[in-house]
């Protein structure tokens, strides 16, 4: 069976690229792949999955461990006290999980519904690009994840 899926497909170009802001042997990080908001992340497993029912043991073991990286490294960056993180599958069926700071002025559920709706008032490119290199820079000098 051969399946298409956009999450896999952004997962050969990263690699290609090097353009992951962290990769282990089975998750990656990117900054959110459709909507440029300062501090958010996708954290996506590197092979197709469709959910958290479907990770192999490998990724299990490991996923704990890269999202409690993943979000210090963002605190960090961001200088949030607060890194939210959601994880739906209804547009995209691959395992992936969205993290980030609350921002725009705006928190909760406020926050995520215009982030869900892609709301382009939450979208600033070069400082969403500025903060995704300083959590590269956090994540590799932070040790393994596995």
């Amino acid at each position: 069976m051969n399946i298409t899926c956009t999450l896999c497909d952004r997962a050969r170009t990263l690699h290609a690229s090097g353009g992951w802001v962290l990769e282990t042997s089975c998750w990656g990080v990117s900054p959110h792949p459709a909507l440029q908001v300062p501090g958010w992340v996708a954290v996506q497993t590197l092979r197709h999955t469709e959910g958290l029912g479907t990770l192999n043991t490998a990724e299990a073991q490991a996923l704990g461990p890269v999202l409690s990286r993943v979000s210090a490294a963002l605190a960090r960056a961001t200088d949030a006290e607060h890194i939210y993180t959601y994880s739906l599958g209804e547009r995209v069926r691959h395992t992936h999980i969205l993290m980030g700071p609350p921002g725009s002025g705006v928190r909760g559920r406020e926050f995520l519904d215009r982030l869900l709706r892609r709301d382009q008032s939450l979208v600033d490119q070069l400082r969403a690009e500025r903060v995704a290199a300083d959590v590269g820079v956090l994540l590799a000098g932070s040790g393994s994840a596995e």
